[in-house]
Parts: structure tokens; C-alpha cells; sequence
């Protein structure tokens, strides 16, 4: 079990005059734990046992029949799985459909369903450019993607991609075994198995400093830290509202979450205090953000927006030079200006239009609490949609991973 520690105040400084967003209402600031430090540090060496031997398991297999395992293997959760699936697989199902003593599925309901109360806009904004930006600050979450060259040749079809992965986590019911999210984070997983076998037997990966490529500690940092408090965050600053049940729920959620796509439950939060003293902890052990940070920025600041299919083709570039400041603002404000300015972020008086997403975060609570939207699950269900309607103009692809992912 995770302990905590108390003190006034920790985390990084911030600007004077504006309020914190950093600072989860009601709880004294956490301070790293040394603990779990020294696990996070064992974790940079660990990978995912099962999904790597599953990935051993395919490459002896004829190309594709693996993936084709794996599928016919997820349409049959949460059900008896094929005759002739793979020990490999049947063990790594096992696991990701167990439910482990603290699972409360209903609990992990709650925590998509409350996930959408702020609106998709504030969503769209909390979780690319917060989420994504996250790993970017970080050379051990950052260099998987540098070395499979994924964002700088495919940074659309990622950013699709991961979008398309947060919907299907975030649907009411979605990481139920056998649903939607359920089934994606497993896909996802074994991607992530996927590049790590292809970067371990590479010369160019430093095993010695860089650990395994993918490991579980970068695995839960994305998970806990990138998908859940780096949002949560971001929509405080946007005036969310989120009570301890909400916070609660949310932990729950995404918990469940990285436990499904193999982060050892070991360096899992139990609760959302712990949940945000394990940010104050991985925030000072990852090493910094490597050379490539800045140009993978870029690449986020001036792809991040799915535009082209929502709009003319001789528009799409006027507007991704509009976009591509506003969007480099907005990704400054959440991290802060020392980082911003590593990773190539310029200042800019564009932030000050960041105070303008908090009268749309309240207008939609305002809309949600009169009933106009439906209720909560309906809203949810309304606003997913949407969303996968945007994606699907922009050329986005319905699934959110393939193989094909981690081609060279």
C-alpha cells in the first residue's frame, strides 16, 4: 500500500495573479514519496511479461494470424475464448478480465459518466493538448515515439488514433470486460508490446540508461499522470467542478485502465490522493525531455486539430497556421514556462485567450443541471458521438490501433 506525506505546498512555481490549477481542492499538497521512487525506478526496467511473451508467441506465426488470434479472441470476451487461442493469449485475457479485489465496475462507470459533464470542448482541449503534451516533457515516455518515427510521419493518424482510444475508455460501460475501451487498451497494449520488442533488439536503444523501452513505470506515468490528473488539471483551470466522489470515481476509472493494459498493480493509486502524490512523485524522477521534444511539439502544435475532411483542402493549411498558436498558448499554460521554453513553446499574449473556454464549461454544467442536455449518460453518449462524427470527417481511423502502427 501507497503512504502519503503532507506539507503546505510543493509542485512547480507558478506564475503570480492567476489561479493554481495544479491544486486539488480541499487536500494539502503531497510530497514525492521515496518509496515509490525506488519503485518507479525498478519499473524503468520492467516491461509487461505477459503481453511480451504474446508477442513472442505471434512472431512464430505465420504474418497476421496473430492480430487474427487476438481479435477473434476479443469478440468472444468476455465469453469462452477459441480452442485453439495460444496459451500466451489465453493468459494475457486472464489477466485483463480478472477483477481484481478493489474493482467496483460500477464505481468505474461512474467515473466516465462524470468524465463528460465539462463538455467535449473542454475534454478535446484538456486531453490533447494536456495529455499528449505531457509525455513530450519527458525523454523516457518521448523517445518509443522518436524511434518508431511515429509523430513527426503519422502525427495525425496517432493523435486519431489516441482519440479514438479515449473515447472507447471514457464510454459509460466501455471498459467493461468485452467493451469497447476494454477491447482498444488491450490492442494498445499489445502495440506498445510490439514496439518494445522491435526497440529492444535495436543498437540504438541505451538499455543500460534508458531501461526497457515502454516500461511499466512510463506505462503508469501516461496512464495516471498523462490521462488522468494532467486532464483533471486542465479542467480545474478551465472551471470544472469536481467534488471528492467525482475525483474518486475518476481514479477508479482510470485504475482499472492501466491495470487492463499491464501497468503492475503495485504502482497503481488506490485512491485520487494517492493518485496525485504519485504525480508529485514521477513530476522529479523522469529525466527531462530529450533533443527530439521540440520538434515533436511542433508537430502536436500543427497537427493536433483533425482538420482536413472538416473543411475545404485549400483551407486546411490557412488554418493550421491560425490554429497552431493558439493551440502552442493554450499547451503553455498547462505546463508551465521553464518546460514551455525547453521544448521550443514561444511566448505568447494568445494565452490570454485561455479564460474564454471557462464561460463554455459553464454554460454546458448550466445546461446539464436544467436537464436540456438529457441526463448525464445521455449527454455522455451525445457528446462521444460527435466527437467520432468530427473524427470520421477528418479521415480519422475507426480503429483506435493496428499493427500496422508500429511499421517502420
Amino acid at each position: 500500500m501507497l503512504t502519503s506525506a503532507e506539507a503546505p505546498s510543493t509542485g512547480r512555481r507558478r506564475s503570480a495573479g492567476r489561479p493554481d490549477p495544479t491544486a486539488a481542492p480541499s487536500r494539502a499538497a503531497l510530497l514525492p514519496d521515496e518509496d515509490l521512487a525506488a519503485r518507479l525506478a525498478a519499473g524503468r526496467h520492467e516491461g509487461d511479461p505477459l503481453a511480451d511473451a504474446l508477442v513472442a508467441t505471434f512472431a512464430e506465426l505465420p504474418g497476421g494470424h496473430g492480430w487474427r488470434l487476438l481479435d477473434q479472441a476479443l469478440d468472444a470476451a468476455p465469453g469462452p475464448l477459441p480452442a485453439d487461442a495460444p496459451p500466451a493469449l489465453r493468459a494475457l485475457i486472464e489477466q485483463a478480465g480478472s477483477a481484481p479485489p478493489w474493482l467496483d465496475l460500477d464505481l468505474v462507470d461512474a467515473g466516465a459518466t462524470s468524465f463528460w459533464r465539462v463538455g467535449a470542448p473542454a475534454l478535446f482541449v484538456s486531453l490533447l493538448y494536456g495529455s499528449l503534451a505531457f509525455g513530450y516533457q519527458y525523454a523516457d515516455l518521448s523517445r518509443p515515439l522518436v524511434a518508431t518515427g511515429r509523430l513527426e510521419r503519422m502525427a495525425s493518424r496517432r493523435i486519431g488514433e489516441t482519440a479514438r482510444w479515449s473515447l472507447d475508455v471514457t464510454r459509460p460501460g466501455g471498459m467493461h470486460p468485452g467493451g469497447a475501451g476494454w477491447k482498444s487498451s488491450i490492442r494498445v497494449r499489445i502495440v506498445h508490446a510490439l514496439v518494445r520488442a522491435r526497440l529492444t533488439r535495436s543498437d540504438g536503444w541505451d538499455h543500460e540508461q534508458w531501461g526497457v523501452p515502454i516500461s511499466a513505470s512510463g506505462m503508469m506515468a501516461t496512464a495516471i499522470g498523462g490521462f488522468h490528473i494532467v486532464p483533471e488539471r486542465a479542467l480545474r483551470d478551465m472551471g470544472a467542478r469536481c467534488n471528492d466522489a467525482d475525483r474518486e470515481a475518476r481514479t477508479a476509472l482510470w485504475r482499472w485502465v492501466a491495470f487492463v493494459m499491464g501497468v503492475p498493480e503495485d504502482l497503481l493509486p488506490q485512491n485520487a490522493r494517492e493518485a496525485e502524490r504519485l504525480m508529485a512523485t514521477l513530476e522529479g524522477f523522469f529525466p527531462g525531455p530529450s533533443e527530439d521534444g521540440p520538434r515533436l511539439m511542433r508537430a502536436l502544435t500543427h497537427y493536433g486539430l483533425p482538420l482536413e475532411g472538416a473543411m475545404p483542402a485549400p483551407l486546411v493549411g490557412p488554418a493550421r497556421a491560425l490554429s497552431a498558436p493558439v493551440v502552442a498558448s493554450f499547451i503553455r499554460r498547462f505546463l508551465g514556462d521553464e518546460m514551455s521554453d525547453q521544448l521550443g513553446l514561444r511566448r505568447s499574449p494568445l494565452r490570454r485567450l485561455f479564460p474564454l473556454t471557462r464561460p463554455v464549461v459553464r454554460a454546458h454544467a448550466v445546461l446539464l443541471a436544467l436537464g436540456v442536455l438529457g441526463d448525464e449518460r445521455t449527454s455522455a453518449a451525445a457528446q462521444i458521438r460527435a466527437i467520432e462524427r468530427l473524427l470520421d470527417l477528418a479521415g480519422d481511423p475507426k480503429a483506435p490501433v493496428s499493427p500496422g502502427a508500429v511499421a517502420g
